[in-house]
Order: C-alpha cells, then structure tokens, then sequence
C-alpha cells in the first residue's frame, strides 16, 4: 500500500539519518513541488527527490529537457503512475549523469548535489526507502573525494564505511524482495480460492438449473405418455375393444398393503403416500431417516418429504427440499405414473429411499441419528 507523501518523506528521513550518522556527513532532501531545484554549493551533500537543477538563462535558448520513461529503476519496478522520469541533462549542461544496471540515467550530480531522476516518493514505503538507499550507494563513490574532506575521513576508512553500507542495502533488498514474494504467493493463493469458489457457485447454480430442467422434461414425458395411452385406449374403443375397467380402486387398495405404506390418500391432483420409518445401512452402522410423505401427481411431478426428521433443506441423503435426485429411474418412474401405476411407482420410490449411495448424495447420511 502507498502511503501519503508525508509519511514517505519521514520514512525517508530515518534512511537518510543512518547515513549521516555512519558517514559523518550531512545530507539534508529536498523535495520541489515543481520538478526543479537549484543547486547548494555548501558542505552538505544535497539530495533532490525527483528533480532537475534549475537550468541557466543561457540554456532556455534551446530545448527544454526531455522526459523518459522509466518503469524499472535500479533493480525494482516502479508503482504504476510513477513510471515517467526525467531525461538527463543534455551535454551543455554540468555535471554528470548515473546510470543503473540496465543502462537508464537514474540520478544526476552536480558537485555536492544529487538528483534523483524518478519519483522515488511515489512508491511503497518499503520501496521508496531501498531505493533511496540504492541511490545514495551509487552516488557516493563519485564523491568520495569531496566527500572525505567534508567528514574528515581518510579515504581507505570512508571505503570500509561505504561497503557496509551497501552490505546492509543487500540485506534489506533481500528482505524486501522475499516480502515481495510471499505477497505475490499470498494474492495468487487468494485468487485461486476466489476462482475456485466462483467455479463451485456457477456449477451449484447449473446443478440446480440442470436438476429442473429434468424435471419439467419428466413431466412433459409423462403427458406424452399418458397422451399415447389415451390414443392406444381410443383406438381399440373404436376398433371394437372393450376399454379397461377402472382400477383405481384397486390400486388404492393394493398400495395400503405394500411394505412400508402407512397411509395412503387419494387426492384431485394424484395420490398422497406416507411411509413408516426407514431405516438404511451405510459402513456397517443403520440409520433411521424418519417417515415421509410422497406426493405423486398426475402432471408427472414427484415430491418426496420427510415429516420427522429433515436436515435442514435435505429432506434425504438424495433429496433436497422435496426434490429426489432419482438418477437413471428418473424416465421409467415418469412412465409409470403417466401409466397410473401408482404401486409400481410407489414400490421404486420406497427401494429409492432405502438405499444410498454416496458418490450421488447431496449431504451424508451420517448426518441422521443411529438407529436404535
């Protein structure tokens, strides 16, 4: 995160006190609004933060200075919107102009004055502070002599000096592009996780898109069904047959004594089922699931409750509010119902409900108690 430049600039400020203090030499910065700074000819080295020195009146005959672009300075990319620098001076003007390892002038000295060419308060914290430091190790070699004579070092002492300056920049550099690494891993990560999890929202939502498509195609499987039969009974009316008796009766009557039926009750739209309790076998253990009410319709539609013991939105290991996930029974149950096979039909749904199957269930059925 980029801070505001003030807080920068005193970050800057501790980075710029441990040189003063292991050189003995002043170095006050200097920060113009304007990108221009004039040069001070005194016993400081001066250090101008993203600025050029202020041209002579003879100079502004020609050309202005140039900008460039500088998207990796010293190492380390910039932070975007901080990318454009300045060019060097040209030729007519003083002093000379330093260049990183990839060849882009990133600082200028004139005497005692070092300019840094790019915006070094723009970036991280962290950044801005290495950066600076990368700076003034690479400016202070070409000042050693001016440099020595301000802070009353011999020249071998100003080098030991010098090189563990740098080595404490290697060590920070290292720290920071190790930080820089595990921040990277840390936002790959997340994103991995929000792409995952995006993934498993759209497929829940294909499942659930997938899951009532296939409903309303067993029902319009089921009217076809029942049209077809009504055609066939039609037909033998006409080719002379005597139509079917009604069974209905019957089916009620035959449906209260298949195994597992507690009641059954007819209605305008269908016929209304509720079980006794049932009971499954899953890893050596028995579950009881509780008793449930199923609902088949004349439309085709099946609805499956469970009366006394639901988890939550699961009605059943295979059923979630009320739909069954009947799999590949799906188009032979359909058929049975358009056929008003209503125990054939609720003898499959029984089998369905004692049996799971964990590769196709939507939660486990550890979920219900023990039996007994």
């Amino acid at each position: 995160m980029i801070l505001p430049r003030t807080k920068i600039l005193e970050s800057l400020e501790t980075t710029r006190g441990e040189y003063t203090k292991a050189l003995g030499l002043p170095i006050p910065l200097h920060c113009p609004p304007r990108g221009h700074s004039r040069r001070r000819l005194d016993r400081q080295l001066h250090v101008h933060l993203y600025a050029l020195p202020v041209r002579p009146l003879w100079l502004d005959l020609w050309a202005k200075t140039s900008s460039a672009r500088l998207p990796v300075v010293l190492g380390h990319r910039l932070a975007d919107g901080t990318r454009a620098g300045y060019a060097p001076p040209g030729r007519l003007a003083q002093g000379v102009s330093l260049s990183d390892e990839d060849g882009r002038a990133v600082l200028h000295l004139l005497f005692n004055n070092v300019y840094i060419l790019f915006d070094l308060v723009g970036q991280p914290e962290a950044l801005a502070c290495l950066l600076l430091r990368k700076s003034l190790d690479l400016a202070l070699p070409h000042l050693e002599p001016w440099a020595c004579e301000v802070a009353a070092l011999p020249t071998p002492r100003f080098t030991v000096l010098l090189n563990r300056l740098r080595r404490d920049t290697a060590r920070e550099e290292a720290v920071f592009r190790e930080g820089t690494r595990d921040r990277a891993r840390a936002a790959y990560a997340d994103q991995q996780r929000r792409r995952l999890w995006e993934e498993a929202a759209f497929l829940e939502e294909e499942v659930r898109a997938t899951e009532h498509a296939l409903d309303e195609l067993s029902c319009t499987l089921t009217r076809e069904a029942r049209h077809l039969t009504a055609c066939r009974r039609k037909l033998r009316v006409l080719q002379g047959e005597t139509a079917q008796s009604d069974r209905a009766a019957d089916d009620l009557a035959r449906l209260q004594e298949v195994e597992g039926v507690l009641e059954v009750e007819p209605h305008a739209w269908g016929v209304r089922v509720v079980t006794m309790p049932i009971e499954v076998v899953y890893a050596d253990a028995r579950y009881r699931l509780g008793c449930f009410q199923i609902d088949l319709a004349d439309t085709g539609a099946i609805t499956v409750r469970n009366l006394t013991d639901p988890y939550g939105f699961y009605d059943h290991p295979h059923v979630w509010d009320g739909r069954p996930c009947l799999g590949n029974v799906r188009e032979g149950l359909a058929k049975l119902v358009a056929e008003y096979q209503w125990v054939a039909a609720a003898e499959v749904l029984l089998d369905f409900l004692r049996t799971v199957t964990p590769k196709d269930w939507y939660v486990p059925v550890t979920n219900w108690k023990l039996a007994g």
